[in-house]
């Protein structure tokens, strides 16, 4: 009975180990122009019939599992190019996102924005974004300087699947100002604490009767993450 249930262990830990692994990587340091600017001053083309197309519907929300769970997951820096950077600099830095629960989750994995489009209908187009944001532990988000992921379900290949105990890392660049320029959002120098979130989110575009509905559904209680932070000096 005693070498069943070392058995038993054994596979488990076997199975297990197996998934605890990094699947990818993606470097996302390369600058968004041209594509993820031409990409979004596109053009929409006119539907036939249509003069021109009007305003419509904007909707948001939330994006829940089904069983109304979050998923749990790690954010973690692992590098940075300085951990004495100067005020205002440029940092790039290896971000591991590891799963720590007990479900899969799909995350968006292209950084090219016209995967969106690819075999869809134009008048109704379904994608996901994705990005990694540096922040202060006690202040703001910093200003990212990297590129988005893109994902599609019509675009096989443009999203990830990442199971549990799974992990993919990221070369992201940010700079050591305010996200947003807004009173009292200076950063001092000195040892402050970075640590780095995961955003994600759900669009959609529908055009109908010469008129566009938008959508944007956010992922903020999809996902129940643990950022350890990392300290840096800033002169």
């Amino acid at each position: 009975m005693k070498k069943v249930i070392q058995l038993i262990l054994f596979l488990y830990v076997l199975v297990n180990s197996a998934h605890a692994q990094q699947i990818a990587s993606v470097d996302l340091t390369h600058p968004r122009e041209p594509a993820e600017s031409a990409w979004k001053h596109k053009k929409t083309a006119l539907p036939k019939g249509c003069e021109k197309l009007l305003p419509g519907m904007l909707g948001d929300g939330f994006v829940l599992p089904s069983d109304r769970g979050p998923r749990d997951i790690v954010l973690e820096i692992v590098k940075l190019s300085n951990e004495n950077p100067v005020l205002g600099s440029e940092i790039q830095g290896e971000i591991r996102l590891r799963n720590s629960g007990k479900y899969p989750i799909t995350i968006p994995w292209s950084t090219a924005p016209q995967i969106i489009e690819q075999d869809q209908n134009p008048n109704s187009i379904r994608w996901e974004e994705g990005r990694f944001n540096v922040r202060l532990r006690h202040g703001n988000g910093l200003e990212n300087l990297g590129q988005p992921l893109f994902g599609s379900r019509f675009s096989p290949g443009s999203e990830l699947t990442i199971r549990p105990g799974e992990w993919i890392t990221a070369i992201v660049e940010f700079k050591l100002s305010p996200q947003y320029a807004l009173p009292g959002q200076s950063i001092k120098k000195g040892k402050v604490e970075l640590f780095v979130e995961w955003e994600q989110g759900a669009g959609s575009k529908d055009i109908k009767n010469c008129t566009v509905a938008s959508s944007w559904f956010q992922y903020r209680d999809y996902y129940r993450q643990y950022n350890p932070s990392v300290t840096i000096n800033i002169n």
